[in-house]
């Protein structure tokens, strides 16, 4: 108890410490960083410490920044203005803070426009966020100061267009980030002077088309993020000279031609998700050696050509769930020996080949749910070793004969499958509803055809039992010369009553019930018992 008793009091003497020179309405952990959020501040802080390297005005009331709110020879190196009433900042407001290297203005959805002189005083800025504010566009020449930027934000804004020179002063950007704007045209020029330019976002835009040239000046370009325009046609070279590219995102745009050689060969990742694709050509992607990333989920692909892989020898993830697919070539998948995770949910597959997966040893998840398959072909599973997540549910399952290795891969796979109580029977009528490993293995019997008539015929065997009720997981169903026969194992004392009800194929039912008492026996023991009508 003494000890924590230190503590507290340390801590109590450390805070009343730096809270003897920490400006109003602030707080301040540390001598170096001064954290300030309270709606009744309306100004930058007064009289900060030269020790400051760090302040933070956050959900204030501070609706405009001064020629003279920062003091001459500040020590600032980060500032953040985040979520404020802003609606103003002088063009001398930031004149002082000559060693200021990250600075961020977001979240202030009064703020329309920065004087282009704003800046000029931040030689020394390396990283610039101005996310969500309301510039619609930015003055030629606000940027031109900050030659030493690496780092440049302008997500949220609502920017409609971008002056062809905007950028011109940036050498040594890395990194610029246009998503969630109004954007329609990118001009050819823009990005013409960003030669050191390694990640460009411009998701969430209504970009429709975009020169062949546009990215002719970034070679050193590694992430290209497109998500969310509107793009129709990836043109034939499109791509091809970024050979340093290795995330390329274009979901969620209205793609439906892809021309061959439209990417470069260097690409890891390639997500084209949600996209309006009907069909891909064998050389679609014929020179990706290196890609382990594929994603086609969301399109409306009905076929695929059995050679559209073949190249694609690294390649880990594939993605084509949501599509239209109703069939899959058998050497759709050959010579991918490194695939580990493959989805197909939500197609239109009501059969798959035997070997489809037959090299694919490494293979860790595979999703087959919702699709049209009836059975699992013999030996399907038997070369994915690894497998450790499989989805099967929502399939119209048969559950007869052609179900029985799918029944005992399924005892057998453990926790591979965590939806196997989910795999529901949609046929025969009988056992429609049930789950698959609910039943007896010896329920998975196939009749071509069900009689409507019934006749009682004796028992067959019959032992005595002990009296339990008869569960119907426990009775199989044959057709043989025209008769039906029902199967059942059960524990039988001195009487018994079993239960049939049949449907037909026109879905109308009958109900047949026997009842046997034998009043010599008094013991009970496991019998079989064969019912045919």
């Amino acid at each position: 108890m003494k000890r924590d008793f230190r503590i507290v009091l340390i801590l109590l003497l450390q805070i009343c410490y730096h809270g003897s020179s920490c400006p109003s309405r602030c707080q301040c952990f540390t001598p170096k960083k001064v954290f300030c959020s309270e709606e009744l501040l309306t100004s930058i802080p007064k009289n900060l410490s030269k020790e400051v390297k760090e302040l933070v005005i956050m959900t204030t009331g501070l609706m405009s920044i001064g020629r003279e709110a920062f003091q001459p020879n500040s020590g600032l190196t980060k500032l953040v203005l985040l979520n404020n009433f802003l609606r103003t900042i002088s063009q001398e407001a930031f004149d002082h803070l000559k060693q200021l290297e990250e600075l961020e203005i977001s979240g202030n959805h009064r703020l329309e426009a920065l004087h282009p002189y704003t800046f000029r005083g931040l030689g020394n800025l390396t990283k610039l966020a101005l996310n969500y504010n309301r510039f619609y566009t930015l003055n030629i020449g606000v940027l031109d100061p900050l030659q030493k930027l690496n780092t440049l934000q302008l997500k949220g804004n609502g920017l409609i267009e971008l002056s062809g020179r905007i950028f011109d002063h940036l050498h040594h950007l890395r990194v610029l980030d246009l998503s969630i704007n109004m954007i329609h045209t990118v001009e050819k020029d823009l990005f013409s002077n960003l030669t050191n330019l390694e990640t460009l976002k411009m998701s969430f835009n209504q970009i429709g088309y975009l020169h062949p040239d546009t990215f002719a000046s970034t070679p050193y370009l590694r992430e290209l993020v497109l998500q969310g325009n509107k793009i129709t046609t990836l043109q034939q070279d499109f791509l091809s000279k970024l050979e340093n590219l290795k995330k390329l995102n274009l979901r969620g745009n209205i793609i439906t031609k892809i021309a061959p050689r439209s990417f470069p060969a260097g690409l890891k990742e390639l997500n084209l998700e949600d996209n309006q694709l009907e069909r891909l050509s064998a050389d679609t992607f014929q020179l990706l050696p290196e890609l382990t990333h594929l994603l086609l989920a969301k399109n409306q692909l009905s076929t695929l050509p059995e050679d559209l892989f073949r190249n694609l020898t690294s390649l880990q993830v594939l993605s084509l769930s949501e599509n239209r697919l109703t069939f899959l070539p058998q050497e759709l998948f050959s010579g991918l020996i490194h695939l580990k995770v493959v989805h197909l949910k939500k197609n239109n597959l009501s059969s798959l080949p035997s070997e489809l997966f037959k090299d694919q040893a490494a293979m860790e998840q595979l999703y087959l749910s919702d699709n049209a398959l009836t059975s699992i072909p013999d030996r399907f599973f038997a070369p994915l070793h690894l497998l450790r997540t499989v989805r099967l549910l929502g399939n119209p399952w048969r559950c007869d004969c052609q179900t029985t290795y799918l029944y005992d891969w399924l005892t057998e796979s453990g926790p591979v499958v965590t939806d196997r109580v989910q795999i529901y029977c949609e046929d025969p009528v009988p056992l429609r509803g049930y789950s698959l490993v609910s039943l007896n293995r010896e329920q998975l019997v196939c009749a071509d055809n069900f009689s409507a008539s019934l006749e009682p015929a004796d028992f067959s065997t019959f032992r005595s039992g002990e009296n339990e009720k008869l569960q119907e997981k426990s009775c199989a169903v044959q057709e043989a010369n025209g008769k039906v026969s029902v199967r059942c194992t059960a524990l039988m004392c001195p009487g018994i009553k079993v239960e049939v009800l049949y449907f037909d194929s026109d879905s109308s039912q009958m109900e047949y019930v026997v009842e046997r008492i034998w009043s010599d026996s008094a013991t009970c023991a496991n019998a079989t018992i064969t019912l045919t009508f």
